[in-house]
């Protein structure tokens, strides 16, 4: 009875992931391995389209993959990144505010007398 049951997941095609997730992985940045992963990629750009214009999520995208991989997988301290999803995550959201001018730098005005 189990088996049918298993044989019933496995017949089943998994969807096609999104454009940019693939790139990530024809870039080498992420691995194909795992398909969870890989779900987790696309959901992220999913949300950030339905924010940001395509054009912009790519420009992002390319500065942090190329961030990352010249600091061979290492965080601005050089410490190891342990989670590259989450970092990745991050690291796109907080470029996009950025690119996008959502970030306010009024601590730049403060007047210290």
């Amino acid at each position: 009875m189990k088996d049918t049951k298993i044989d019933r997941y496995i017949d089943k095609t998994l969807p096609k992931h999104h454009y940019i997730t693939l790139e990530l992985v024809r870039r080498k940045f992420i691995s194909s391995e795992s398909d969870f992963d890989l779900y987790l990629y696309d959901a992220l750009f999913e949300e950030l389209l339905l924010r940001y214009d395509f054009k912009t999520v790519i420009v992002a995208t390319n500065y942090v993959v190329t961030r990352v991989r010249h600091k061979k997988f290492c965080s601005e301290n050089g410490e190891k990144i342990e989670n590259l999803y989450a970092y990745f995550r991050t690291s796109i959201t907080f470029n996009l505010r950025k690119i996008t001018n959502q970030i306010d730098f009024d601590w730049l005005n403060d007047d210290y007398d």
